[in-house]
């Protein structure tokens, strides 16, 4: 399944490229603009494009992430966990870095594939940077702090390929701050995975809790999650846990196309009803496949 959903071209990925290119030009653009900036290599501090002391300019930087926060909160409220899964640059490093374990990936695509993820490791690392330090430091500086600049670049995108490379989405289910508060902030009531109840089109083949990369159970989202370890908090909805990357969705709409079903049964958008099939009309299904299944010997058929 991850062989197939990965090698066929899908919306999600242009959609994704485009989300996440977005994050990191506007975690780029504050400081480098002078919105807001501190500047431990010169002292260049910058608040709302003016030189500012350093008490001012950090009072920016924390104000501006306090602003990422408010963001979060809002889009969490009109559509869930939809910036984990489209906007955060830590959940694409995870992307990047689990796309190296999808089967079959051999010779230049695996060299593609770390290349990827190493180039946008050092983008993320870069636009935090610069945060902290002038830009000019990576470009006009003397060739020892030109050293110092880049050295920091090459260390922070080796922990951030590490990162994405072995520990990958437990960060994103036990240790992310944001991820805390969508745990017991009940996010957009009507936004989100939807498991339509049709009762003809689902083959219960659960390629979409195989390919979900918090481990959930896309059909089952409204049941109660059990306690996910570090920072998480027993009993919240699937829903809470949910990153909406639509992982689920691309292995539910190769598995209907193989079998040339129509529609498919699982979505993402705003939605209202039923997010689960009942459980007699699954118990029906799987009675009657049984019964298919079953070889009359030949002596007893009509």
């Amino acid at each position: 399944m991850l062989k197939a959903i990965s090698r066929r071209p899908h919306r999600y990925d242009r959609l994704r490229a485009a989300s996440q290119g977005f994050s990191l030009l506007v975690l780029a653009v504050v400081p480098v603009l002078g919105i807001a900036r501190v500047d431990f290599w010169r002292g260049n501090h910058y608040l709302l494009m003016q030189p500012a002391t350093i008490r001012h300019a950090l009072a920016g930087v924390i104000i501006g992430i306090a602003a990422m926060y408010v963001v979060t909160f809002l889009s969490n409220v009109l559509a869930g966990r939809l910036f984990c899964g489209w906007g955060c640059p830590v959940g694409q490093v995870s992307r990047f870095g689990e796309h190296l374990d999808t089967p079959g990936l051999k010779g230049r695509q695996r060299v593609l594939s770390y290349l990827y993820g190493a180039l946008y490791s050092g983008a993320f690392v870069v636009s935090v940077l610069l945060w902290w330090v002038d830009w000019r430091m990576l470009i006009l500086a003397p060739p020892r702090e030109l050293g110092v600049g880049w050295g920091m670049v090459a260390f922070g995108t080796a922990g951030a390929y590490a990162h994405g490379r072995w520990w990958r989405w437990e960060f994103c289910k036990q240790v992310c701050p944001i991820g805390l508060y969508y745990t017991f902030m009940a996010p957009a009531r009507y936004f989100g995975i939807h498991f339509r109840n049709e009762k003809s089109t689902c083959i219960d083949c659960d390629a979409c809790d195989h390919v979900c990369p918090v481990d959930l159970t896309p059909r089952d989202l409204a049941m109660p999650m059990p306690m996910r370890g570090g920072l998480s908090i027993a009993d919240a909805p699937g829903f809470n846990h949910c990153l909406e990357c639509g992982d689920c969705i691309r292995a539910c709409e190769e598995m209907i196309r193989l079998r040339g079903r129509e529609p498919v049964p699982l979505l993402m958008g705003y939605f209202r009803g039923p997010q689960r099939i009942d459980a007699s009309a699954k118990a029906e299904r799987e009675k009657g496949r049984m019964e298919e299944s079953v070889v009359v010997p030949a002596g007893e058929r009509n």
